[in-house]
């Protein structure tokens, strides 16, 4: 694949996402999932089969995938052949079924967060989210306070959750709770004042952040006039000190997006047992499960938005 057939698989990508967001949930996108089956045969396919073959990577073993320039704005998580075996009995397996993948700005970073992990601290939890935000930051969601409120309830007494809603979600309040929190989830970043910026964050010092799930749109997306730029909202938490983030590439449909970020923690508490901490090198293999497991109740667009960077 050249530089040109991937300028043009981005602008697809682009193009068919926009176009899924009017269809119903249960059409099949069709479209879309002859672009992911591109980017399996030309792209990733010859990648898996390194891995395996040469490598001897074991099957779900983690791997990191650090794209330079448009391979930014490909979803390559997703790749996915979407064919029947030989024996037209079963299905060929897609990247998500042979590895569990996660996401680096660099490997400087991946290397820094590991090296982070060495130092924890009891954790604490934050759901952050502003359902009636501040003039000019778009619209009001009336299922903010709903959604945050789930994952509250799904965090474990152990890392005392909290919620920062309504008139105390502002933007102090929220880099307050980001400051002072090892975990967070934002459903948002408008308040009821103004909105959060990447440099807001990048200027507080926040140093025993493990994990942060970022359900606002468009928060692990670059800016397009500069593709090789690794700064985005997702990695710019990680370079902040954060260990672990979970981003998203488009918009997100809260309506069935909901599915998934229940999954997503559900799946890292499972198994914890009385006075057990959560762990955020978890958080890759929980999304992995999550993204499966709601493949009926949530469209294929909305499932591989999601991704994960970090430890």
């Amino acid at each position: 694949m050249n530089f040109t057939h991937l300028n043009m698989l981005k602008k697809d990508f682009a193009r068919e996402i926009r176009l899924a967001s009017f269809m119903p949930p249960e059409e099949t996108r069709k479209e879309l999932q002859g672009l992911l089956r591109t980017v399996w045969d030309e792209i990733m396919l010859p990648i898996v089969i390194v891995l395996q073959r040469d490598l001897r990577v074991r099957s779900r073993s983690r791997i990191w995938l650090c794209p330079p320039a448009t391979f930014t704005s490909i979803p390559l998580h997703a790749a996915h052949p979407f064919r029947m075996k030989s024996d037209g009995r079963t299905r060929e397996p897609c990247l998500e079924d042979v590895y569990i993948c996660s996401y680096t700005p660099t490997l400087s970073a991946l290397i820094r967060s590991r090296q982070m992990m060495k130092t924890r601290v009891t954790p604490s939890f934050a759901a952050i989210g502003q359902s009636e935000p501040g003039a000019g930051q778009g619209a009001a969601l009336k299922a903010i306070d709903s959604e945050l409120e789930l994952v509250r309830k799904i965090i474990p007494a152990t890392a005392n959750p909290t919620t920062l809603s309504g008139d105390d979600a502002t933007r102090a309040g929220a880099l307050d709770a980001l400051q002072h929190n090892t975990w967070s989830y934002y459903s948002r970043f408008a308040m009821k004042d103004e909105p959060v910026t990447l440099l807001d964050i990048m200027e507080k010092d926040i140093p025993h952040a493990e994990f942060t799930f970022l359900s606002a749109c468009h928060t692990a997306v670059g800016d397009e006039k500069t593709p090789d730029e690794v700064i985005h909202l997702a990695a710019g938490l990680q370079f902040s000190g954060f260990k672990s983030v979970i981003g998203t590439l488009w918009v997100v449909d809260d309506a069935v997006a909901n599915h998934v970020v229940k999954a997503f923690y559900e799946n890292m508490v499972k198994d914890l047992k009385d006075g057990d901490m959560m762990n955020c090198t978890k958080a890759a293999w929980a999304l992995n499960h999550a993204t499966c497991s709601v493949k009926t109740q949530v469209p294929l667009e909305q499932r591989m938005v999601f991704i994960h960077i970090g430890v």
